[in-house]
């Protein structure tokens, strides 16, 4: 009956409901057509909030306090991608805001704080498949509308020209382009007037504004049709609690094994009893990446056996044994994350692995309580961790990271971590640290030196070139910097020049 009862407000309502989509693909297209990364964006999260809030207060719905900290999470999110030029960051930006936003009106729907962990993400996964259901809503209910209302009936006319004058509009920019090259003459007559028409700018820009106008209507109408299971949640841990603890104990075992290891030999340093071929150095480097898969093995086989299993004390201490076993294999991978920095300096994979790792180990101090406190929101912790370290990670801008770090090490480094720099990093947001280089510095061959000096030059002059035109809706941190220090070094290398120094 509630489902009913609000998607026939929306429905009635359609001119408000509707006319804030129609209002709001229009600030999605400005904002987002092929830009991603400026000063556009924060803006147009901020209208998705604002319009969140309207089509709530519209079916009398208020925003509760406990979902500002959801708000402000993608706000930040926002922000943070007109600060910096790293694809890598301006997509999981995205992925985090729409997550963020998920959770957020999950939270003003529902009372999900009854929701464990595999409920949680069940409801999210029902959420964006009722979603998809309803995209035809916004235009059912506008349909609807149009054959009710009388006052509408009376312009039948004048709608099915616009109806029509669309549909032409869309046949024609299939079959006019193969027109204009199947005859000369016809060309020739329409071709002056069809040369300032961008039909796949149209194409593009029209598609970006129906997914801006059908995705807002199409997610509230999910949200309001309620197909969420109620009532209490359907115990999961149904299994005998023996099968956990045999299989548990038996992985426990050789993981305390393991651990005794690394602590003797990796971070006592006891290289006395490792093989004549292996150095201690060699050791420390090794296995990285198996420990860090055994990691995330460990978290959901822990987290499967606090939902599949009932409560038994021995199952949770043999839990928290792993926790701690699964501890001690996160700082073992960091020791040797660390190992692999000192040796072959710092990229943008292992600030992301040794930010990852530190998400683990705070997720897993949060397993452990929840391990003894069922009522632990686990969940919204996970989201909370997830959520501020990464909006850290995001704003703190690692190519700058990267860039500093390696520049400082410039001493041990060679030709093949200069280019990395310049041609191997995800963004320019590095630029001003690497206009910063001086070539001289190092005792390269004097070939190898003008080859170098001609690389970095033509690295800014593309920096430059490419970034001529930045005008407001593109306007980008990062971008300008890096414009910047282009322009700067360029301008202080003058006799260095393509003309002069061809590769």
């Amino acid at each position: 009956m509630k489902e009913n009862m609000l998607i026939m407000r929306m429905r009635d309502n359609y001119k408000y409901f509707g006319g804030l989509s129609l209002i709001y693909g229009l600030i999605f297209t400005f904002c987002l057509y092929k830009n991603i990364s400026g000063v556009t964006f924060p803006v147009c999260v901020g209208a998705t909030i604002v319009f969140a809030v309207l089509f709530m207060r519209k079916i009398e719905y208020r925003i509760m306090k406990n979902s500002i900290p959801y708000i402000a999470g993608m706000g930040l999110l926002g922000i943070s991608s007109a600060f910096t030029t790293s694809t890598f960051m301006h997509i999981f930006n995205i992925v985090g805001i729409l997550f963020l936003f998920m959770v957020f009106m999950i939270h003003q729907f529902y009372n999900d704080y009854l929701w464990n962990f595999p409920a949680y993400f069940q409801r999210i996964l029902i959420l964006l498949g009722t979603t998809v259901q309803s995209v035809p809503y916004p235009y059912w209910h506008g349909g609807w509308v149009f054959s009710k209302n009388k006052d509408i009936r009376k312009n039948n006319t004048f709608i099915a020209i616009v109806i029509g004058f669309v549909v032409a509009m869309g046949i024609l920019c299939v079959t006019l382009p193969l027109l204009l090259s199947s005859d000369i003459m016809f060309s020739k007559l329409f071709g002056e007037i069809l040369d300032y028409i961008n039909f796949a700018t149209l194409f593009w820009v029209s598609l970006t504004f129906i997914i801006g106008f059908t995705l807002p209507y199409a997610f509230f109408t999910a949200l309001c049709r309620y197909n969420f299971p109620e009532g209490k949640e359907r115990k999961m841990k149904f299994f005998d609690p023996v099968i956990g603890i045999t299989f548990t104990s038996i992985v426990s075992l050789i993981y305390l094994v393991y651990c005794a290891i690394q602590v003797m030999y990796l971070f006592m340093g006891m290289s006395a009893g490792l093989p004549e071929y292996v150095t201690y150095a060699e050791y420390a480097r090794g296995g990285f990446w198996e420990l860090l898969f055994v990691s995330i093995i460990n978290f959901i086989i822990i987290l499967l056996c606090m939902y599949l299993f009932r409560e038994n004390a021995a199952l949770k201490i043999i839990l928290t044994i792993m926790c701690g076993c699964t501890f001690v294999m996160i700082v073992s991978s960091a020791y040797r994350m660390k190992m692999y920095i000192g040796e072959y300096n710092l990229t943008f994979l292992r600030i992301l692995v040794l930010w990852f790792l530190i998400v683990l180990a705070l997720i897993m101090i949060g397993m452990v309580v929840s391990i003894y406190k069922k009522k632990f929101p686990l969940f919204h912790y996970i989201i909370a961790v997830v959520s501020v370290l990464y909006i850290g990670f995001s704003f703190a801008r690692p190519d700058v990271i990267i860039a500093k770090y390696d520049i400082e090490q410039w001493k041990n480094t060679d030709s093949q971590d200069f280019f990395y720099l310049m041609y191997e990093t995800m963004s320019i947001d590095a630029a001003p640290e690497i206009a910063k280089i001086d070539l001289d510095d190092k005792k390269w061959s004097k070939v190898q030196n003008e080859y170098l000096k001609q690389s970095m030059y033509n690295y800014f002059l593309y920096i430059s070139q490419d970034n001529e035109d930045i005008y407001f809706r593109k306007a980008n941190y990062s971008r300008i910097r890096a414009k910047m220090a282009a322009d700067r070094f360029l301008e202080e290398h003058k006799d260095y020049n393509r003309d002069n120094h061809r590769m």
